[in-house]
């Protein structure tokens, strides 16, 4: 971690996010982390593994992030398994030296047959 010294405050950065504006983090989050050319299209795994991919992005571009939670939600048909999302929250320092957050979702929607909407899902993932 390195430490930028100012007139106002110290500031230590140790994520990409540290230091920008609450705009600027939630633009470079939606538009540069997420893997928008790996999340494309539909899948079919058991693993989550297009979920898993945004997980990664946010790991290797050094993000301080956690799950706060995830619940499967009704599809409109009424199948209790319609689709998951998980609520996502990523810390960082902004420009005024302020610890804090950025909210999110991650959702999978279901896509797959009448009898197992999640055989098959696309996603999209969002940061505001």
């Amino acid at each position: 971690m390195k430490v930028i010294k100012t007139k106002k405050y110290a500031q230590t950065i140790g994520s990409p996010l540290d230091g920008k504006s609450n705009q600027q983090a939630r633009n470079i989050v939606n538009k540069k982390i997420i893997p928008q050319d790996r999340i494309k299209g539909f899948f079919s795994d058991e693993g989550w593994n297009g979920i898993k991919q945004i997980w990664d992005a946010f790991s290797e571009a050094g993000l301080d992030w956690d799950i706060m939670g995830s619940d499967y939600y009704p599809s409109s048909d009424g199948h209790p398994m319609g689709g998951k999302i998980w609520k996502i929250e990523i810390n960082f320092i902004n420009n005024k030296g302020k610890a804090t957050k950025l909210y999110g979702t991650v959702t999978a929607a279901g896509a797959g047959t009448r009898e197992d909407p999640l055989s098959r899902y696309d996603i999209t993932a969002y940061v505001g």
